[in-house]
């Protein structure tokens, strides 16, 4: 960061470390505006849901979908104020229902950049943790728990008193472990979903240096040699899974899910008091964020187990084991990985600035 910079730089600048957030399948579902603006604004950032860019196999994605603009957008403020860029949040309530029309508004922030206000060290940190986040399918040990620690994120746009992240006991997790088992196969044989999935599975050995979305199948079962991965993209590949299946192959990668869910470290889960609304999903999304860019610093990893909130009937089997009062809203694994994170941090694939970034 240095001083005098254009405020359209340092937006996107900070836009370019924001889209490092978590979104189901990396899929970046965001739209920025820049409008420039007179006195006493030096301009006012939009902030939408590109439907262009959402995945919807599933009717519950479109609550990820805001939980992913909840955290990019948070990100983005967060980035934004410690580059010195005064920000007044404005959330468009009235538009949070309303996901499917094309640039749907959720966020309006009126920004006026004061150098002087920079926060150099804070800057880092978040940067640094955004760019050292990954998710990893395999086994996550138990090295350490999760603690938490000074907000990553001191600024958060959604507050709620409604949500909570409720401790997991042993037993808890033996039987969340048995709903995996029991559900997971369905991230495979829903064969709508998996076709869309697996469009954004890349079976490279390395970076695709004109992929900008999506993710490596290295990122989250680690390095594999080249005759693996073409097998995971032979085996994977939705009309093989849709015979595969016949024969029990999605269950059989439901048990091992299962297995690893039950030996990982720890699962975290964040659940509402009441029944949520889009506001809500906005809050546990930034919830969410914190709490992976948290286990970032202290050197765990995260995965996410979505299949137990993607499905009606899972989900309700899942809030029926975590008690009446806690409905969930994101679960996940944590620990430490095997996998060195420099190795699954170098698959990055980040959509153009000039996608998600317009200026008027």
């Amino acid at each position: 960061m240095t001083h005098c910079k254009p405020l359209a730089n340092v937006v996107g600048e900070c836009i370019e470390l924001a889209k490092l957030v978590p979104s189901s399948h990396n899929c970046q579902p965001w739209s920025v505006h820049l409008h420039h603006a007179d006195m006493p604004f030096d301009g006012t950032v939009s902030i939408s849901i590109d439907s262009e860019h959402t995945i919807n196999a599933l009717s519950s994605l479109k609550n990820e979908m805001l939980m992913s603009l909840a955290g990019f957008s948070c990100a983005l403020i967060n980035l934004l104020e410690a580059s010195g860029v005064v920000c007044k949040v404005q959330s468009d309530a009235a538009n949070l229902s309303v996901i499917d029309n094309e640039d749907t508004r959720v966020l309006t922030v009126y920004l006026t950049l004061k150098p002087n206000s920079e926060d150099e060290a804070r800057f880092v940190r978040i940067s640094q943790l955004l760019q050292n986040r990954y998710t990893h399918r395999g086994a996550l040990h138990a090295d350490k728990p999760l603690r938490w620690q000074e907000d990553v994120l001191p600024r958060k746009i959604w507050p709620s008193e409604q949500l909570h992240w409720l401790q997991i006991t042993p037993q808890k997790q033996a039987q969340i472990a048995k709903l995996v088992s029991r559900f997971a196969a369905l991230d495979f044989s829903h064969r709508k979903a998996w076709q869309e999935t697996y469009q954004f599975i890349d079976f490279a050995k390395s970076k695709h240096a004109k992929k900008d979305r999506g993710f490596n199948i290295q990122q989250l079962m680690g390095p594999l040699g080249s005759f693996k991965r073409r097998l995971n993209q032979m085996l994977l590949h939705p009309n093989v899974m849709f015979v595969l299946n016949k024969f029990g192959m999605a269950q059989k990668m439901a048990d091992m899910l299962a297995m690893l869910s039950e030996q990982s470290s720890q699962l975290i889960c964040l659940c509402h008091s009441d029944k949520a609304d889009a506001t809500a999903w906005l809050a546990a999304g930034e919830y969410m964020l914190e709490a992976w860019l948290q286990a970032t610093e202290q050197n765990l990893a995260v995965h996410p187990l979505s299949v137990l909130l993607q499905h009606s009937d899972a989900k309700t089997a899942l809030h029926h084991t975590l008690g009446v009062q806690h409905s969930p809203m994101f679960i996940a694994r944590v620990g430490r990985s095997d996998s060195e994170p420099s190795f699954i941090t170098q698959f990055r694939y980040r959509t153009s600035l000039s996608r998600i970034l317009t200026q008027h």
